[in-house]
């Protein structure tokens, strides 16, 4: 982060608005990235990472800075969309995935690896909330075990079994659908 951290937070104590607006300038994207990729709705994704910005305004009293500020909103919206997918305990549509992972080349080989991404998706969105969300922290957002310990609250140890577990499981899915035919112990 290119502004002091430590200041920014002191001024968003205080209620200045210019902190506020820095702070959603500086991870508002992260933010929205990391919700479209946890409930797999862009629209929705928006409302929520609005929703974690107030979150963060109305809660700025309560961060103690035992993790860092970048974490301690992470964490704030991977507990949105816990609360979004125990509100909505519907299925996502396998359209709504192939609108995340498709990209802007429309090539016959893009469009064979975005359908394989949008079955991976689907079958991570099938995964229970605690799985699910290690492996998007970990394996698709590429956070370390040490700070997706520091967001969901838990131990390391927890961490890398909900991971193991989450692969585990994925990768069974996807080997009876035929999609994935290798891979060692660990889902990797």
């Amino acid at each position: 982060m290119g502004i002091n951290e430590s200041n920014l937070i002191k001024d968003l104590k205080k209620g200045k608005n210019e902190a506020f607006e820095l702070i959603v300038k500086e991870y508002g994207n992260k933010v929205y990235n990391l919700i479209v990729k946890m409930i797999s709705d862009r629209e929705d994704a928006r409302d929520l990472t609005q929703d974690v910005f107030i979150r963060v305004y109305n809660n700025i009293d309560f961060f103690r800075g035992e993790s860092s500020f970048y974490t301690w909103i992470y964490s704030i919206a991977v507990n949105c969309s816990k609360d979004y997918w125990r509100k909505k305990k519907e299925y996502f549509s396998l359209d709504n995935i192939r609108e995340i992972s498709d990209g802007e080349n429309k090539t016959e080989s893009t469009a064979e690896t975005n359908e394989l991404r949008a079955i991976i998706f689907a079958e991570i969105y099938k995964l229970d909330t605690n799985h699910r969300e290690a492996v998007i922290l970990r394996d698709i957002m590429g956070f370390s075990y040490s700070e997706i310990s520091e967001i969901l609250g838990v131990s390391q140890g927890t961490v890398k079994s909900r991971i193991s577990r989450g692969r585990y499981k994925l990768r069974s899915c996807l080997q009876s659908l035929n999609v994935y035919e290798g891979g060692n112990k660990d889902g990797s």
